[in-house]
């Protein structure tokens, strides 16, 4: 199940869901709501947009973190091979 970000659009300033692999800087996305074009970008001026960067870098972060501890331990690796 991936994790959503909150994202508050600057014209409408209502709030919509994205998923937190598809927020990152540079990338431009349609408000759910008024459908006009948002440019994400971690040089802007909006505290909302910027937010919304941060918390899915940190969600993202996260799952890396959490996938790399469940090959670690073997828990999302292959059963042992038996030998006969």
């Amino acid at each position: 199940m991936e994790s959503k970000v909150k994202i508050r659009c600057p014209a409408c300033t209502r709030i919509f869901g994205e998923k937190a692999s598809r927020v990152r800087d540079g990338v431009q996305l349609n408000c759910a709501n008024c459908n006009r074009l948002i440019t994400l970008s971690k040089e802007t001026e909006d505290p909302f947009l910027r937010r919304a960067l941060r918390t899915a870098r940190e969600l993202r972060a996260a799952a890396q973190d959490r996938l790399a501890a469940a090959v670690y331990n073997g828990k999302s690796s292959a059963p042992p091979r038996e030998t006969p």
